[in-house]
Order: C-alpha cells, then sequence, then structure tokens
C-alpha cells in the first residue's frame, strides 16, 4: 500500500509559516510540493508527472480541503484554527504592514471598523466562517461537510492559542524531534492589545458563528489529547513549552 501524503492546509493567519518552517526543518525539500500563492495552481499541479507526485510526502500552502484529488494516492490533512475574533483582528494589521499584499493601499485607509464592515468581496469573503470554508472545500462555508472532513480526513488540528501544545502533539504524531521553533511572519506593527469595541467583536463573533463551533469543538479535542497524555508525556509537555518561552 502507498504511503499516505500528508497535507498541511493553511489556513491565512492561523500560525501557518511557523508550522510550514517545522514541516521544512523535518522533512527534505524534494518531498514537499508547496502550494503555489496564485491563480495558476491548478495549472501547475496537473502539469506534475506523476513520478513527481509520487516522490511527494507533503503538500502545504493555502489548499482547501480538496487539493488530494490531484495526487490519486492515500491522503491525510492537517491543519491549524484560530479564534475568529483574533483572526480577523490579525488579518487587518496584516494587510497594513503589508505594502506587498493587494488589497494594502485601499485597507490602510480604513479603520478596523470599515475594514470589518466593507462589502467588497476580496475583503468581506476571508473574514466570514473562512475557516470553515477551507475545511469543507467549498465557496460557501459548509459546517456539515466541514465536520465530516474533519472526522473521516484531518488526522491532526492544532489550536493557535495553544500553539506548543499543537507543535507537541504533531511532533509525537509524526515521530519527530522535540525542538525549538521559531514564530514566523508575526505582524510586529499590532497593537498587543487593539482597542476593539465589544459591539465590533459582537459582529465579528456573528459573522464566523460556524468557525467558532469548529473552533471549539476542535479545542475540546485536543485538550482531551493533552489530558489523556501518559505522565513521563506530560512532563516532556511542559518541558517543551518552556523551551518556547
Amino acid at each position: 500500500m502507498k504511503k499516505p501524503l500528508w497535507i498541511f492546509a493553511h489556513i491565512p493567519k492561523t500560525g501557518g509559516i511557523t508550522m510550514r518552517g517545522i514541516i521544512d526543518s523535518n522533512v527534505p525539500s524534494n518531498e514537499i510540493y508547496r502550494y503555489p500563492l496564485h491563480q495558476n495552481q491548478e495549472k501547475m499541479i496537473r502539469s506534475l508527472t506523476s513520478k513527481q507526485k509520487a516522490n511527494f510526502r507533503w503538500v502545504y500552502g493555502h489548499c482547501r480541503y480538496g487539493v488530494h484529488q490531484h495526487f490519486h494516492r492515500p491522503y491525510r490533512y492537517i491543519t491549524m484554527l484560530r479564534d475568529p475574533v483574533s483572526r480577523v483582528i490579525s488579518t487587518y494589521y496584516f494587510i497594513c504592514s503589508m505594502p506587498s499584499n493587494g488589497l494594502h493601499n485601499k485597507v490602510k485607509k480604513m479603520s478596523i471598523e470599515e475594514f470589518v464592515t466593507s462589502p467588497d468581496p476580496r475583503i468581506s469573503a476571508p473574514l466570514h466562517n473562512h475557516q470553515t470554508r477551507f475545511l469543507s472545500g467549498q465557496n460557501d462555508p459548509d459546517l456539515i461537510l466541514a465536520m465530516d472532513n474533519l472526522r473521516d480526513h484531518f488526522t491532526f488540528v492544532g489550536i493557535t492559542e495553544m500553539y506548543p501544545q499543537s507543535v507537541f502533539l504533531l511532533n509525537q504524531l509524526q515521530g519527530w524531534k522535540q525542538s525549538h521553533y521559531s514564530k514566523e511572519n508575526v505582524t510586529k506593527k499590532r497593537p498587543k492589545r487593539p482597542d476593539i469595541s465589544e459591539e465590533l467583536t459582537n459582529h465579528i463573533r456573528s459573522m464566523n458563528e460556524l468557525d467558532y463551533h469548529l473552533y471549539e469543538t476542535c479545542k475540546q479535542h485536543l485538550l482531551q489529547k493533552i489530558k489523556s497524555l501518559s505522565p513521563a508525556e506530560k512532563k516532556n509537555l511542559r518541558n517543551f513549552i518552556k523551551k518556547q518561552d
């Protein structure tokens, strides 16, 4: 039986660049297919030869559930989920701080309230249940399908707010060394405690009800995994967390 292809479905602003770095440090570069970040993704995948596809052990990038269909072999997905309010706020400050981003010139003139309520679909779509959209593989987020995919095809789901714990469990799953990792792609100009009104916070929550269901479900599952660790594993986890401080 062919070895499964591992696919990291990197949802934007969930700590995915750091996770890509962890994969890079544990998997030979020629065994990773880096999903291209532009409009010709499908064309580029179709241009790969059967031999190239067979050689890949990992795929990572901003690819939604469904990219496995191009590889014709067993597959397993992993991903990271983030508190939806935190992810939306992070998205705003990231775009404002990145002149190379296609929305930078427009968004930098907006307040965060104007950003969150913008009718521009290029802005609004990624702010509405985008994590559910990724996991369901649909343009319109489908919670039932996303939950089915999680149950059947996602071997691991980490939580951004529990990053060291997530990395520890993934390393354990993969048999990788529990090494220190560096946080990547952190928006330096973002305020540590953005002044966001309760009204706007509630509005973002209402925009992301499906994402919150996914997030809370997966967070509880992760907590249960940690609870089920042996005493020795829990000690190793505590030591690993200390190394990241």
